[in-house]
């Protein structure tokens, strides 16, 4: 009996210097991401997860910094398991609901907003990212509405969205926004060369907005996302959306990318944010797909 009692208590023990151990890791990862270091955070949650796997905020959070590196379906996972774990925790909806719509299920990221507006009825930022989703589907009235009620609950960001619901409705036909990839280019030359570049146009927001969103829904030829950092300017051309004496300038950007597992490669790819053409996935690339 003595034997049987003294073995149970060295396993208690054990259990919890693990949950400790996972706890302390947590805590270091926490730190990481704070500090904007996202793959070490995601190695530290890692650990973590592999000591004490039913700590529903550290998926939570290793499903943020997975977020930082546009690794939306991964993230997605891990916010699932939060939820699993925690069904009423509102941000992990909130943020399931943000990488379902980076995943283009807006119709998904939809509902996780609901969820966590019947959960929270005074959650602002529940209320300021289906809003956002209203804008992107086109439906100004119900997106003006979320945004004041963002506002009454405190949200700042909110505030310049309210204003242009404010302003009457447009009928500028200039700004468009990229919610999907669609079709591949034909040729290996488009988005690649300064004479064959993605027109991405702008979104109502202005800035490369529209830019950054072609990005996001790019993948690689390995279906894992892509780096990309804006690099300069260049390239003047005649465009009737130009500025000074009707010139435009290209974006370039450099991506980085698979081409085999664990063989990186960069490339500059050249955008415009004054002309717009349908953008379509780089030849030989993927874009995203909505989680299943």
């Amino acid at each position: 009996m003595t034997k049987v009692l003294a073995t149970l208590f060295s396993f208690f023990l054990l259990t919890s210097a693990h949950a400790q151990l996972a706890k302390e890791l947590y805590e270091q990862g926490l730190k990481m991401a704070q500090e904007e270091k996202a793959e070490e955070a995601i190695k530290l949650f890692d650990q973590s997860i592999s000591l004490k796997s039913d700590e529903y905020v550290t998926w939570y959070n290793r499903g943020v910094a997975k977020s930082m590196l546009n690794l939306h379906e991964e993230a997605f996972k891990d916010f699932d398991q939060s939820i699993k774990l925690k069904p009423d925790y509102t941000k992990a909806y909130l943020n399931r609901g943000a990488a379902r719509k980076r995943l283009t299920d807006y119709e998904g990221a939809m509902l996780d907003y609901n969820l966590a507006l019947a959960l929270d009825s005074n959650f602002a930022d529940g209320y300021y990212s289906r809003g956002q989703l209203y804008n992107l589907l086109g439906q100004r009235i119900p997106a003006c509405l979320d945004f004041e009620r963002a506002i009454k609950l405190g949200s700042i960001k909110a505030q310049p969205k309210m204003q242009s619901c404010k302003d009457k409705p447009t009928t500028d036909t200039s700004w468009h926004f990229i919610m999907r990839l669609t079709r591949t280019a034909e040729t290996d030359s488009y988005g690649f060369s300064e004479s064959d570049p993605i027109l991405a146009g702008t979104g109502p927001d202005g800035g490369p907005v529209n830019e950054l969103a072609y990005f996001a829904l790019l993948r690689d030829s390995m279906g894992k996302a892509i780096k990309f950092k804006k690099i300069g300017t260049c390239c003047s051309y005649k465009s009737a959306h130009g500025l000074i004496g009707g010139l435009a300038m290209l974006d370039k950007f450099e991506i980085t990318y698979l081409v085999a597992e664990g063989v990186e490669k960069k490339s500059i790819v050249y955008l415009s944010m004054f002309d717009y053409q349908e953008p379509v996935i780089l030849h030989g690339f993927k874009t995203v797909h909505p989680p299943k």
